[in-house]
């Protein structure tokens, strides 16, 4: 469903932000998230919930979860995001390699991934609450 004038993604800070107003406050579990966005950064829906993990274990990361509810909200891009319970964002090598079958999987479905966030508590990562794939990636 499309909702109008949720605004446009400028930065990685500005979809972490829209995340974490999605989140619980008590991050038992973790939480994937789709954040479908036009050819222009404009949001098209709220995140989207697309897996929750066990209070003892991670969420899958569902491709064709994510790319199916994206496509349904019309996106043409899109940032994917999911929290650390723990509070700390710093990814792990599961991360790295999800990153890059989620790039290589929505090329294949005509998306653009844009990010992967990973969002940690609102001190951690310097202050910033969350690390952008995207950003790690690129350096």
């Amino acid at each position: 469903m499309k909702i109008a004038n949720l605004g446009v993604i400028s930065t990685p800070a500005d979809a972490a932000a829209m995340i974490r107003a999605a989140l619980p406050k008590e991050q038992r579990e973790e939480r994937v998230f789709v954040l479908p966005l036009d050819a222009h950064g404009k949001v098209l829906a709220k995140p989207i919930l697309v897996s929750v993990g066990h209070e003892d274990g991670t969420a899958a990361i569902d491709a064709g979860a994510i790319f199916r509810e994206a496509l349904k909200a019309g996106a043409e891009e899109i940032i994917v995001a999911h929290n650390h319970p723990s509070g700390d964002p710093t990814p792990s090598k599961a991360d790295y390699d999800t990153t890059v079958k989620l790039k290589d999987g929505a090329n294949l479905v005509g998306l653009e991934l844009m990010d992967h966030l990973i969002v940690g508590t609102p001190e951690s990562a310097n202050g910033l609450g969350f690390v952008s794939m995207a950003e790690l990636m690129a350096e």
